[in-house]
Parts: structure tokens; sequence; C-alpha cells
């Protein structure tokens, strides 16, 4: 909701707020500030919030850390003006770039690098198509890379801050069109007509359209661009710091954008210009952290944002300062000394839409330590062990040589050369000869290798495992699977950490943000659009329940690698379970039916074969004519008569064993009146005789 439509402008917007120039609504809607209440308070706010983490910036080492990842060269000489080893060790950069490409490997292993699971009522094309939607999406905005450029942040400074939102832009979008059809020939005994190309049909031209995209963006924040209020202290939730200031700098081009953004309101294009003219510099610099990150002074790094880079007046660099806070949104522009409000409105978020990941938390403290604090004593520690033994060894290889006075004094400098002569007085051996050197202590390799050791334990960079390498000749700690098994699993144990966390408190809340924004913003046409694209045209979708969608979305990281792998060695016995002809009778008769296509998919997935829709498709109107005839063609009435007759033969052979049933029954029951019959005469004859010999 926009507080007001004119542009305030103020030069000096310091002071207090006073009680009337806030508005409260209740518990459940903003206070309202008046505009100029709005730029005193974005004004100073930022400048409490910047120099706050100034003061602090020191005990978090950025600025040390950005020096050790480089490891610039240090210029220092002995007495005579020789310079001395210096030998740059990159240690923090090794352990950066070794873990760093380890854990986004553990993340995005497919694309998108979730799992959506619907909860009942919402389909499984529904899930289906959130997935396909969000995959486009991240691939647009580029999440993969961002996401690695703000791991390489919380691994070297152990904080990374993330950005969100929604942004409509407009696009030309070139298509090409012929300047003429083709020629179409209507041939007899074809259905469809031969299309001939000429010249003029081959000439094509280009049609450019202006297309509206709502897109969402995710963006990395650079370390002393976003200041979360001083009291924020929860670790890796920056979203829940009482408000955030950002400040960035913008030309001409990305000022004039925001007209298309709602809520902004910008000068008249004319206006705007001016304020680049005369050429002069901003007056609001990069903060002392900013600057210090992109000195040039010692270390490589571009150069500064609030320094002009081009001829262009219009490239020029303005000061733009935006305040977030649970539910208002306050920007500000700052040049030649003025300070003009651009934006005071509501937003829909709910809390600032930034978000954090630490490496190492820090109690009662939102910010964290990183590898560049964990690792840096060791690496200071081997380079000054190698320099020191290298000078050692320098006195070694450059010689001092000893010579007697007196004599032996020459009258010039003597260079040493190979088969070179050099004459003495008196015994060679007293007159001449080489300084005893001192030797590399023995212990100093211990201190480098425990140096190494105790910088890998902490970090996580395992040198077998993660590395690529074992430690050394005779190491047997991979000799055997329990060993091998023990150390990966130490050392994935120290990487989960902070990539649990990357993932917990980064990736999943900007999937369930995504969520929300797209069923906020995004017009159903461009969803289909983007779908078509992805899954089809003739993909058919439930606008309804996509929108009143219910999702769980799931980061399973590498661990569904090995899912996927048990899913794959479960494939053959599913296989044969459903080819069971009982199995399909028996759900048939309760009312079920076995997928099919939705089992091959199912196939697919688990294999990463990607061309579902070129492999199964709907037939064409020609394979499905031609498919009827021959359903009723000769073939299939040869095929009848063959079923006719098998059916014919199973019925013969079913009356031939009822027959033989039959006969075989009555014979058993005639041989069995017959045995009664013998038993009863037998029974008879007996009685007489019993009854004669009575008598």
């Amino acid at each position: 909701m926009k507080r007001d439509g004119a542009l305030v402008d103020d030069s000096a917007p310091y002071g207090q707020i006073r009680e009337h120039e806030i508005e409260t609504r209740g518990p459940e809607q903003a206070p309202v500030f008046q505009d100029k209440a709005a730029l005193r308070l974005v004004w100073n706010d930022y400048r409490k919030a910047e120099q706050w983490i100034e003061d602090k910036s020191w005990a978090l080492n950025w600025r040390e850390n950005d020096i050790l990842y480089q490891s610039p060269r240090t210029i220092e000489s002995w007495g005579s003006g020789a310079t001395k080893a210096n030998v740059r060790r990159f240690t923090v950069a090794k352990h950066v770039n070794t873990l760093v490409p380890t854990m986004m490997s553990g993340v995005f292993y497919d694309s998108p690098p979730f799992q959506a699971r619907p909860y009942p009522g919402t389909t499984e094309a529904t899930q289906r198509a959130r997935m396909a939607l969000y995959g486009a999406l991240l691939n647009e905005i580029d999440f993969e890379g961002t996401c690695e450029e703000g791991v390489e942040c919380q691994t070297l400074n152990g904080t990374a801050v993330f950005k969100y939102g929604w942004a409509t832009t407009t696009e030309i979008r070139k298509t090409r069109v012929r300047r003429e059809a083709a020629q179409h020939i209507e041939l007899p005994l074809q259905s469809t007509p031969l299309h001939v190309p000429t010249r003029e049909s081959d000439d094509f031209v280009v049609k450019r359209e202006r297309v509206k995209k709502n897109r969402p963006f995710f963006e990395f924040k650079r370390l002393g661009t976003v200041f979360p209020a001083p009291g924020w202290r929860n670790a890796n939730q920056i979203h829940k710091a009482k408000y955030i200031v950002e400040k960035q700098y913008l030309t001409f081009e990305d000022i004039n954008k925001l007209r298309k953004q709602d809520d902004y309101h910008i000068p008249s294009e004319e206006e705007l210009k001016g304020f680049f003219f005369p050429v002069t510099p901003t007056t609001t610099t990069e903060s002392d952290i900013a600057q210090t990150q992109v000195a040039n002074s010692v270390v490589h790094h571009a150069e500064r944002e609030d320094q002009t880079d081009t001829e262009d007046p219009l490239g020029a660099p303005i000061a733009f300062i935006e305040r977030w806070d649970k539910w208002n949104v306050m920007a500000m522009l700052e040049v030649k000394g003025r300070k003009l409000l651009i934006r005071n409105s509501e937003h829909l978020f709910g809390h600032p839409p930034y978000l954090s990941c630490n490496w190492w938390n820090i109690q009662n403290a939102g910010w964290g330590l990183g590898i560049g604090c964990l690792v840096g004593t060791e690496q200071r520690l081997e380079t000054g062990t190698v320099n020191a033994a290298v000078n050692v060894l320098s006195m070694a290889v450059n010689q001092t040589y000893l010579r007697n006075r007196g004599a032996n004094v020459p009258t010039q400098q003597i260079r040493q050369r190979l088969g070179g002569i050099i004459d003495v007085d008196g015994d060679v051996d007293k007159a001449f000869r080489i300084l005893e050197t001192p030797q590399v202590p023995a212990e100093t390799w211990a201190v480098l290798q425990n140096a190494r050791d105790a910088g890998e334990s902490v970090s996580g960079a395992d040198q077998a495992f993660v590395q690529g390498q074992l430690g050394g000749r005779g190491s047997s700690a991979a000799r055997t699977a329990t060993g091998a098994g023990n150390i990966a699993a130490a050392s994935a144990t120290r990487i989960q950490g902070p990539l649990g966390k990357f993932v917990k408190y980064v990736l999943k809340p900007f999937i369930y943000a995504l969520d929300e924004m797209v069923n906020e913003f995004m017009p159903p046409s461009e969803i289909r659009e983007i779908l078509a694209d992805e899954l089809g045209h003739d993909f058919e979708l439930d606008m309804d329940n996509f929108l009143n969608a219910r999702l769980k979305y799931e980061v399973l990281a590498g661990a569904r690698l090995q899912a996927k792998k048990a899913m794959a060695q479960q494939l053959p016995m599913m296989i044969q379970l459903l080819d069971n002809p009982h199995l399909v009778q028996q759900l048939a008769q309760t009312g079920w039916v076995v997928d099919v296509k939705e089992f091959y998919e199912m196939l697919l997935e688990v294999s990463e074969w990607k061309n579902a829709r070129q492999l199964v498709r709907p037939m064409t109107d020609e394979e499905r004519q031609f498919y009827q005839q021959q359903s009723s063609g000769p073939a299939a009435q040869a095929q009848a008569k063959v079923a006719a007759v098998q059916a014919k033969g199973e019925v013969d052979s079913k009356l031939q064993d009822q027959g033989a049933t039959q006969n075989l029954a009555s014979r058993i029951f005639e041989t069995v009146l017959d045995r009664a019959g013998g038993m009863a005469d037998r029974n008879m004859a007996e009685k007489a005789i019993s009854a004669g010999m009575t008598q």
C-alpha cells in the first residue's frame, strides 16, 4: 500500500520522529509513517547500523580473511639490500576451493535440487508440474551460480546473505516467420498435401514482440552492503532482525526500471537526468567494510561501486538505500547532498526478504566465523616457518666468506666464477675460507605437518577423502573398507554442519517463499507457457488444484544418490510383481489398475533419462488411423479365428474331461455294487452253514 504520492526531498533528514508522524492501526496491521518521518527513519537507521558493523568488523576478520585468501607478496630485505625469502602459502584458499565444490555437488545433484511430497488432495500431476515449473525458474535466474557465490563467502568469511523477491520486466522476444507461405500441392492417394518450399517462402523476417515477464529473483549480497539492526543475534536467521538496511549504487537505467515496480515514485526522466549533470561523484561512499573488500592496494578486486568507471554521464553511480522491517519497506536516493524518498509502502512477505547462513555460529551474535579465521593461524604459521627455513637455506647456498686481514685485502670486489683463481698470501686454508652456516632444525618440518593437520581437522577438508590424495608413503588409513569409511564419515560430519545450515536456512526457505510468490504474483498464462515448454503442449494442468496445492519440500542432498541407487535395485522386483497376471486380475476386481505410463516415468527418473516426452507420446491422426485399420484388418480377423478355435478346443477338452470323470465314477460305482452283492451272498452262505452245523 503506497502512503503518499509526493516525492519527499530533504537535504538534512536528521532528528527524532514525532508521535503525530506515526499512525498505529492495531496488532495485525502495519503502522503508517508519514513520508518525512520515513525518510528520517531510513537515513538514521542506515547510519546507525553501518557504524555499528564497521566498529565490529575487526573482530570478524573480514579484511584479514581477504588478505589470507590471496596471500599477497611482502617485501623484506637483509641489511645489505638483498631480498629475504617470500614464499606465498594458500592454505585458506586451498581449503575454501576444496570445500565449496564438495558442498555444491552434494546439494545440486539434480534440477531442481529438491523433492516435493504432495499432501492428500494434491494430485501427482500437480506435484510434477510444480517441480517442472520451479526447475525452469531456478535455471532462468541462475540459482545454482548465485548459491555457489554465497557458499564461497560463507566458507571464507563465516556468513552469507541472500535476498529474494519478485520483479516484473519487459523484454523483446524475437521470432522468425516466412515472408510468404510455402506452396501446397494436393496429391492423389495421400491425405496430407505436399509442401514445396520456394525462394520466397525461404525468406524469413524477424518479428519483434514486447513480452511482459513476471519472475522471481535471488541475489547474493556482499559483506558491507547489508546492515541488519545492531541487536540482531539470531544466527542463520537474518530475517528476524528488527530491520535491515541495504545500500547499493544505481545508474540512470537502473533507477528508470523501478518505474515498472509497484509503490516506487520515480521523478520524471528529465528531472532524473538532471541528477547526473554536472558529473560529480556521489556524496555517500561505500562503507569501510565494503571498501576493504574491494580495495586494490594489497590484493586485487574490481573497482568500487561508488566510483565512476565510464565516461557516460548516465552511468555514474547514485546511492540507493532501502530499509525493510516486518511490515514496511522504505527507499531513498542520495545524490549531491539531496535525500529523496521514493518508496514508503507495505510488503506482503511478513518479514524482510533476506536469508543468511553461517559456517560456525558465535554465541549471542548473528554473524559467524569462517575458514579464514579458523585456518588463518595455520597459514601464517606455515608461511613464517617456511620463509625462515628458506632464509637459512639461502645462506647455505650463498655462503659468507672469511679472509685474513692485511696482505689479502683486495683492491676491488672479487667475483666468484666457475674455474676462477684467487691469489692469496700465506696458507690458503688460513687466508680464505667459507663461514660455517646454520642448519634448518629438523623440528621445523614437524611443525609444518602439525599445522597442516590442524587446519584440515578444523575445516573438514580432509586430505585423503576430500582433496583426493593420501597423507603420504606408508599411510594405511584407507587400506580397509572400515578405515576408509570411518575417515570419510568423520570428514563428512565436519562438512555436514555448514552444509545443513545452508539447506535449512537458505535453500528450503526460498523454496517455500517461491511457492507463495508463484501463487501470489505469477499469471496462469505464464505458468502454462513454461509448463508447455517443460512437459509438452499436451500436458493438462488443473489450475485449481495447482494454486491450492499443499506440498512438503525435502532436500536430501547427496543422500538422494544412495536412495536412487536403492530404488534402481528394487525395479526388477517391481517389474516382476506388476507383470503377475493374478495380481493384475485381483486389482481389476477391486477397481484398481496399474498405470503403465506412470511406472515408465519412474524408470526414466531413476535412470536419469530426460527424454520422456519424446520417447512416449500421443499418436498422430495417421498413426491412430493405421492402428484402427490393423485392428479391423485380415490379421485381426485371423487372430480372432485363432482365438475362437482355441476357445472351442478348451471347451471340447473340458467336455472330454467331464465325460472321462463320469465314466470313471460309473465304473467305481458298479465295482462297489458288485463287491457289495458278493459280500451279501457270502454272508448268507455263512449263515446257512452255521445253521446246518447247529442242527
